[in-house]
C-alpha cells in the first residue's frame, strides 16, 4: 500500500505584493501601511511641529505703540492684558490728576481775586507765586526784593495790586494753591508711568519672542536661565509719587 505524504510550504510575501501608490514626481513608492520592513526611522514624520518663530523687533515695536500687543503677537496673551491694563490706568491717573490740578488752578485765582482784590487777567504764574508770601504789593517791593534782589519791581499800577484781608486767608490760599500743583505733579508723574511701562514691555515681550523662537531647542533666554526676574513698583497716589524697577534673583 503506497504512503502518501504532505509537505506544507509557506512562502514568505514578497514586500512587492503590497500596494504601490503613485507618488507626485511620477516614481513608484511603497505605502508606508503596507511596509512592514520599513523601519520607523525612515518613515516620514508628518506630526513634526513646525517651531514658532517671532520677529523680535515687531515685538518691541508693536509694545512700544501698544503696551501689550507684542504680548498678543507672541501668545502670551495674560502678560499682554496686564501691560496694558497698566496703560490704561496711566492714561485715566494723568487725566484725572491734570483735570484736578486745573480745578484746583482755577478756585485759588478766583480766591485770590475775592480775598486779596487782585485784577482777574493778566498774571503770571510768578505772580501767584509771590501771593504766597506777602500780604500785598508793598510788602513784596520793601522785603521781597531785599530777600530776592533779582525779582521783579511791581509799579504801583492796579494791574499788580494786591492786598490780603487776613492771613487766615493767605493761608487757605497757599493751601489751595498747594493742592494744584500736588495734582500736576502727579498727572506729570503718570505720564513717566505709561514711558516706564513701554520701555518694560518692550523688553519683555523681546525676551518672549526668543524665548518662544528658541522653543524646540530647549534654549532659555539669559534672564530665565539665571532665574531673574523683574516688576513694576509704583505709588503715585502718595504725597510724594514714586516709581520704582524691581529686579530679583532667585537662588
Amino acid at each position: 500500500m503506497p504512503l502518501l505524504a504532505k509537505a506544507k510550504i509557506e512562502i514568505p510575501i514578497s514586500p512587492f505584493s503590497g500596494p504601490i501608490l503613485l507618488s507626485d514626481a511620477g516614481e513608484y513608492d511603497f505605502d508606508e501601511f503596507g511596509d512592514e520592513n520599513k523601519s520607523e526611522k525612515d518613515k516620514p514624520n508628518k506630526a513634526k511641529k513646525i517651531k514658532p518663530k517671532y520677529s523680535k523687533a515687531k515685538a518691541v515695536l508693536l509694545s512700544l505703540i501698544v503696551p501689550g500687543a507684542g504680548h498678543y503677537y507672541v501668545k502670551h496673551e495674560g502678560r499682554g492684558q496686564m501691560f496694558f491694563g497698566a496703560e490704561v490706568a496711566a492714561w485715566f491717573g494723568y487725566f484725572a490728576f491734570h483735570s484736578y490740578g486745573s480745578w484746583k488752578e482755577d478756585d485759588y485765582k478766583k480766591y485770590a481775586i475775592q480775598h486779596a482784590g487782585i485784577t482777574p487777567t493778566g498774571h503770571d504764574d510768578s505772580f501767584y507765586r509771590n501771593l504766597l508770601f506777602y500780604d500785598s504789593r508793598e510788602d513784596y517791593n520793601k522785603t521781597g526784593r531785599i530777600i530776592n534782589p533779582g525779582s521783579p519791581y511791581y509799579p504801583t499800577d492796579p494791574q499788580y495790586d494786591w492786598f490780603w484781608d487776613s492771613g487766615e486767608n493767605k493761608k487757605t490760599y497757599r493751601r489751595i494753591r498747594n493742592d494744584s500743583e500736588v495734582a500736576y505733579r502727579k498727572a506729570t508723574f503718570m505720564l513717566g508711568v505709561a514711558l516706564v511701562n513701554r520701555i518694560i514691555a518692550g523688553i519683555d515681550a523681546f525676551r518672549l519672542a526668543q524665548k518662544e523662537s528658541n522653543r524646540l531647542k530647549d534654549n532659555d533666554d539669559f534672564l530665565t536661565k539665571h532665574n531673574i526676574e523683574f516688576d513694576i513698583n509704583a505709588n503715585p497716589f502718595a504725597s510724594n509719587p514714586r516709581y520704582g524697577f524691581v529686579i530679583t534673583h532667585r537662588f
